[in-house]
C-alpha cells in the first residue's frame, strides 16, 4: 500500500511541477552603475521557445501604462529548454549617443585599485584585514585600462543588445522605480492578461509611496536599484497575478523570491539553476571558461534519508561530506524549512513535527555550495 501511495505522490509532484514550469520568467535582473543594465529571461519548459513571441515592457515612475517607446518585441531566436536569454542595454554606437551620461555597459577594462572610504579616507578592507580592490572613477565616471577582468565585463554575457536610441525606445534604461514586465505578444493588454512575469509593481513609485528610490525588502534595503537580483532556485514561474503586480489591487514587491547581490555582480549571467529542471546548471557562468561547475555541483554528494516514507517525525540523514543544511520544498517548489547543521558533520537528525503530512523534496547543501535532492513522503 505504501508504494502506490508513493507512487502517485510522484505523480502529483510532477504534474504540480510541469504546471508551474510553463512559461519563461525572469530569472536576473541587473541594476548597476550608470548603463550596466540586463535583464535574464529562463525557459523552464521542455520545450524550445521562439522569443518573437514575447516582448518586455517598462512601466516607468508608478505608471499604469507602457506606451510604444516602453514595450520592445525580443528577437526572432529559438531558446532552448533550461537555457537563458541575456538582455543587455545597447550603447555601442557612439554616434547615438547625446549626453555625456550615454557610457555602454562595462566590457571588462576598468581600472581596479585600491578603494578608499569617502569618509575617513582609509583604504576598505574586508573582514580579514586585507584591501579591498575594486572599480576606479573619476567626476563620477569608471575609468578604464589595458587589463581585462571578466568579473567586470557585462558586455560579453549578452546574447542581444537592445534599445540604442533612448528616443526611438527606452525600454532597457529602467532605474530602480520602474516596474519591468514581460509579456506575451507585442503590446501590454488593457485588462494586463498577457502579463507573465513582472519584477516592482505597476503603478507604484516607491520614490512616492515610502520615500525611497528602489522597492525594498523587509529590512528596508533597496532591492532594484544598485543591486543585482538573481531567481531562487525554487521559483517555477513569475509573477503574474494582477493582484500581487498592480498597486491599486494591492500588489507588492519584497523580494521574497529573489536573492539580492552586491551592485555590478555579473557573474550569475548565463545560466540559471531551477527546480524545474532535472539536469544540474551552474550557478555561475564565465565568458572565457563556460559554465563555472564547483560552485555548483548537484548530486555528486550521496546522501542516506530514513525512514522514508516517514511516520516517526524524525527524519535521519548520513552523508559523505559535512551538511550545512537541510532544506525542505513542498510539491509547489515552494520553500517551507530550513534546518541549519553548525558542528560541521556528516549526519543530523532533523524533528519534521513542524512539517504537514504529504510529499516533499528534500535538499542537502554541502561546502562549495554542492547539493543533493530527494523525495521524502511523511504520513
Amino acid at each position: 500500500m505504501q508504494k502506490i501511495l508513493l507512487f502517485f505522490a510522484l505523480i502529483l509532484f510532477s504534474s504540480n511541477l510541469m504546471a508551474q514550469c510553463s512559461q519563461l520568467f525572469f530569472s536576473e535582473y541587473v541594476e548597476g552603475y550608470a548603463n550596466n543594465k540586463a535583464l535574464e529571461i529562463y525557459n523552464p519548459t521542455t520545450e524550445a521557445i521562439n522569443l518573437s513571441g514575447y516582448s518586455i515592457a517598462r512601466f516607468s515612475n508608478g505608471a499604469t501604462t507602457a506606451g510604444s517607446t516602453k514595450v520592445i518585441q525580443l528577437p526572432d531566436v529559438m531558446l532552448e529548454s533550461n537555457d537563458v536569454y541575456v538582455v543587455v542595454v545597447d550603447l555601442t554606437d557612439t554616434t547615438l549617443w547625446n549626453s555625456d551620461l550615454d557610457k555602454p555597459a562595462w566590457n571588462g577594462y576598468n581600472l581596479i585599485d585600491t578603494l578608499f572610504d569617502s569618509v575617513t579616507g582609509a583604504p576598505l578592507l574586508d573582514n580579514d584585514g586585507n584591501v579591498i580592490f575594486g572599480p576606479q572613477y573619476l567626476d563620477g565616471n569608471a575609468l578604464f585600462g589595458d587589463e581585462y577582468h571578466e568579473e567586470y565585463d557585462l558586455q560579453c554575457k549578452a546574447d542581444v543588445f537592445l534599445c540604442p536610441n533612448y528616443d526611438v525606445n527606452n525600454v532597457m534604461y529602467f532605474n530602480g522605480n520602474d516596474a519591468m514586465a514581460l509579456l506575451t505578444g507585442t503590446s501590454v493588454a488593457a485588462d494586463g492578461s498577457n502579463l507573465i512575469d513582472v519584477i516592482g509593481v505597476i503603478g507604484e513609485d516607491p520614490t512616492a509611496t515610502i520615500g525611497e528610490d528602489a522597492w525594498v525588502n523587509a529590512d528596508g534595503y533597496w532591492l532594484t536599484k544598485d543591486r543585482t537580483l538573481v531567481r531562487n532556485f525554487d521559483i517555477a514561474g513569475g509573477r503574474a497575478s494582477l493582484n500581487d503586480v498592480v498597486f491599486s489591487l494591492g500588489g507588492t514587491f519584497t523580494g521574497e523570491e529573489w536573492q539580492s547581490w552586491y551592485k555590478n555582480a555579473f557573474q550569475f549571467l548565463g545560466t540559471h539553476n531551477s527546480i524545474c529542471n532535472t539536469e544540474p546548471m551552474a550557478d555561475e557562468w564565465s565568458c572565457i571558461t563556460g559554465p563555472v561547475i564547483a560552485t555548483n555541483d548537484i548530486n555528486q554528494v550521496p546522501f542516506k534519508m530514513y525512514p522514508n516514507p516517514n511516520a516517526s517525525g524524525i527524519l535521519s540523514m548520513e552523508a559523505e561530506q559535512p551538511i550545512q543544511r537541510v532544506e525542505f520544498y513542498n510539491l509547489l517548489g515552494q520553500h517551507v524549512y530550513t534546518e541549519q547543521i553548525t558542528h560541521g558533520q556528516n549526519y543530523a537528525d532533523v524533528n519534521l513535527k513542524v512539517l504537514e503530512t504529504g510529499m516533499y523534496m528534500v535538499k542537502l547543501v554541502f561546502t562549495e555550495n554542492r547539493i543533493s535532492i530527494q523525495k521524502l513522503i511523511i504520513e
